[in-house]
């Protein structure tokens, strides 16, 4: 893995740039930047491209922020990150996934800036320094609208290149994970909890007090075992309880018992400060044998990464 600083400017020139691009598909649009992408590296197999992003282009979008999206993928025959950029003033409809396991789309709103990136097929961090750059770049309140004011793409990439945001040296945990997870407040009851694991198929629900601090996590596991206390787990005649007795005086409990009394403390679950660099997640997920962990900001939750998400993007995104 490379860390040589890289500013981000110097990943594209104006050539690679498109203002004000209006009434395309998103299909359209990538198949405009991939050739913008391909007339300066004559080497690449435009039309291959093409294919794989147009196959991955609902698995490998990310939002930077609602109207700004990046389109995404490790393709052979680059020996380092290239980006094109586009602006919309009306704004183009774009699908994105809902999460890595089935990629299944959903609607946009229009998004106003849009970069393709390509990464080196080997390069599992490539896209996520460069969208970390990206992300930098654009937190200034009105760095976006400044760019959809130009007609010249010599004066978006200079305003990229007067921003001097480099590529981090390397991927952080904020850089993979999700801030739009589902979550329980240290006032919900168990009804609440049991209707959220319903409803979203999750395996666990993190929760949080007034302030915002991770306090603990509620797990269907540990709803189980509260159905059934570990004595049941030992008799050998099950019949008293052949039609979920155990289950039904949970039923009748559940709107007022808070999720507090089966809530899971530190020792149960993994955490990582956001600054942690991201391979330290996929070794806190190892060595604390858990398929979550749970980013913070001083005490503060603000992510969640899976071992899904961590597969999807380094290994595939």
């Amino acid at each position: 893995m490379t860390t040589e600083t890289v500013k981000f400017s110097s990943l594209f020139t104006p050539e690679q740039v498109i203002c004000h691009l209006e009434g395309l598909t998103c299909e359209q649009l990538i198949r405009r930047l991939i050739q913008l992408i391909g007339a300066a590296n004559r080497s690449l197999n435009v039309a291959d491209i093409q294919q794989l992003v147009l196959r991955r282009e609902r698995c490998g979008l990310t939002l930077v922020r609602p109207d700004i999206a990046v389109i995404h993928v490790r393709v052979k025959g680059i020996d380092k990150l290239r980006i094109a950029v586009a602006t919309s003033r009306g704004g183009l409809s774009c699908t994105v996934a809902q999460g890595p396991a089935g990629c299944a789309a959903a609607e946009l709103s229009p998004v106003r800036l849009i970069v393709l990136m390509l990464a080196p097929l080997d390069d599992p961090a490539g896209y996520l320094r460069g969208i970390s750059a990206l992300a930098q770049s654009c937190q200034r309140a009105a760095f976006v609208d400044q760019l959809l004011s130009f007609d010249d793409p010599q004066k978006v990439w200079r305003l990229f290149d007067e921003a001097n945001h480099h590529l981090p040296a390397y991927v952080k945990a904020r850089d993979m994970m999700r801030t739009d997870f589902p979550q329980l407040h240290d006032t919900d009851t168990l009804s609440t909890a049991i209707d959220m694991f319903c409803r979203l198929g999750v395996s666990e629900l993190p929760v949080i007090d007034t302030d915002g601090d991770l306090v603990g996590i509620v797990t269907e596991d540990e709803l189980i075992r509260v159905c059934l206390p570990e004595y049941i787990t030992w008799m050998e005649d099950l019949s008293p309880i052949l039609n979920f007795e155990p289950f039904a005086q949970i039923l009748r409990q559940e709107s007022g018992l808070p999720v507090l009394e089966i809530m899971l403390f530190a020792e149960r679950y993994a955490t990582v400060d956001e600054d942690s660099p991201a391979i330290q997640v996929a070794k806190v997920m190892l060595r604390r044998d858990v398929r979550e962990v749970y980013v913070l900001r001083d005490k503060s939750l603000v992510g969640v990464i899976t071992i899904q998400d961590f597969i999807h993007k380094v290994l595939r995104s």
